[in-house]
């Protein structure tokens, strides 16, 4: 891609050295009256608009490829990323099924034992207001006969739910460990974007400037020329700085990914 790419870039500068040649030519006849006495600066502004055009040429490929190069790793890390997020969701998962699915039966199966314990229980509170005295004794034997049974039970389901609890705590801990990795991505994230806008705000700049550059070529207006095309390659190179940050900041997020990948349970 990259040789293909260079290709291009050799083919397009060719291009580009052939029409600022044409340029320079159209501009040398169409230049008005005036200039005539001023041909130090004309002679100066033709010299920078060849000077110019190959660092604009240059700048231009060289933005291109780095853009390409931040497209192919930003879709890589969101890949990745989502990847990770999944696997996270996953941690001890079979697990705690398994745990939580045992605390659900042992609930189920002791569930009509503990009822009847307590509703006998109320009923037994009942009587003792009514003041039967008769109809306590007898709820309390039932009650009193049930106890070990109901203390077995409750032994059971505690058991049951504490080993669920431990097992959701651990789950936790190690999720927590991938997820602190990830923290700075989100932060790099938001430097991303806060930097594609300035990139965006460049490339309205330069939209601007490129307008002002065509208006003054059909003036003859070589110094005004230029001007517009030293603009444009500040912007260009402005955005090559922008996206120099990007793609440090993507290949910072490729390493927290893998950092985090790595603390994955295995």
């Amino acid at each position: 891609m990259i040789d293909l790419l260079k290709k291009r870039g050799a083919y397009n500068r060719y291009k580009v050295g052939l029409v600022v040649l044409i340029l320079c030519f159209l501009l040398f006849l169409v230049r008005p009256p005036f200039v005539e006495a001023s041909d130090t600066g004309w002679d100066s502004a033709l010299t920078s608009i060849d000077q110019l055009h190959d660092s604009f040429s240059a700048l231009e490929l060289t933005n291109k490829q780095d853009k390409h190069q931040i497209q192919v790793l930003r879709k890589q890390n969101n890949e990745k990323l989502k990847e990770i997020n999944i696997q996270v969701q996953l941690i001890d998962k079979e697990k705690l099924d398994r745990l939580k699915t045992e605390a659900d039966k042992s609930q189920k199966k002791f569930a009509p034992l503990l009822a009847e314990y307590t509703d006998i229980g109320k009923k037994a509170t009942e009587a003792r207001k009514r003041k039967d005295h008769k109809s306590v004794l007898l709820f309390e034997l039932k009650r009193n006969r049930m106890k070990a049974s109901v203390l077995a039970a409750r032994q059971e389901i505690m058991l049951k739910k504490d080993a669920l609890t431990t097992a959701k705590k651990q789950a936790s801990e190690k999720s927590k460990i991938v997820k602190d990795i990830l923290v700075p991505v989100q932060t790099l994230k938001k430097q991303i974007t806060a930097e594609n806008k300035k990139i965006t705000d460049f490339n309205k700049q330069r939209i601007a400037a490129d307008k002002r550059y065509k208006a003054a070529v059909k003036q003859g207006d070589a110094v005004k020329v230029a001007a517009e095309l030293r603009l444009i390659v500040g912007g260009l190179s402005q955005i090559h700085a922008s996206q120099k940050k990007i793609n440090e900041w993507e290949t910072m997020i490729r390493s927290a990914i893998y950092a985090a990948e790595a603390k994955l349970p295995k």
